[in-house]
């Protein structure tokens, strides 16, 4: 019997947060609800989780900023990477956004609706075979997470959690049909 999808999502979400105080026991979860069925993205997670149980979170937060705050190669928004910053991207944000409300989901007000903690977030509160999560999954998170992964220096630790993250996903896939986001 495979793991339940939906809080493996609302884990990833809470690693693609600001780093809080809670982080390491999110890590520890992340790693228990992977190591059965996706065992190469719950490796990833296990030297992520190395690295924060030796590291301050004031150095945790320095790392986060510096990763996904300056660095434009590593945005945690997909949109960006798929549309960069024109048109486009804006009618996606809006697109995605119309979707939140349809499903009862509320994003919070200081993060714009592409960001990854929240689209996965998004993800956690749907059905695994639902056509809108595969196609989230298909044309929006896997094509973004594989752009992002080039752009990772090797010893960022966050890099092994985008690629936790693509090897989850990848490995995780559902049959997908045809629908529109």
């Amino acid at each position: 019997m495979k793991t339940q999808l939906q809080p493996i999502y609302r884990l990833f979400s809470a690693l693609f947060t600001y780093p809080s105080p809670e982080l390491p026991a999110e890590i520890s979860e992340c790693h228990r609800q992977l190591k059965t069925d996706y065992p190469e993205a719950a490796e990833l997670i296990n030297q992520f989780q190395t690295f924060v149980n030796r590291t301050s979170i004031a150095h945790l937060e320095e790392i986060y900023t510096s990763t996904f705050d300056v660095n434009p190669v590593c945005f945690p928004y997909p949109g960006f990477h798929l549309f960069g910053e024109n048109f486009n991207r804006a009618d996606f944000l809006v697109k995605l956004q119309q979707k939140y409300q349809e499903h009862g989901f509320t994003a919070p007000p200081n993060e714009l609706a592409d960001h990854l903690s929240v689209m996965l977030e998004f993800l956690s509160t749907l059905e695994p075979d639902a056509v809108l999560a595969q196609e989230l999954i298909e044309d929006c998170l896997l094509p973004a997470l594989e752009k992002m992964t080039e752009g990772f220096k090797a010893e960022n630790p966050y890099a092994g959690v985008v690629r936790s993250l693509l090897s989850f996903l990848q490995s995780s896939r559902q049959p997908v049909q045809v629908g529109s986001l």
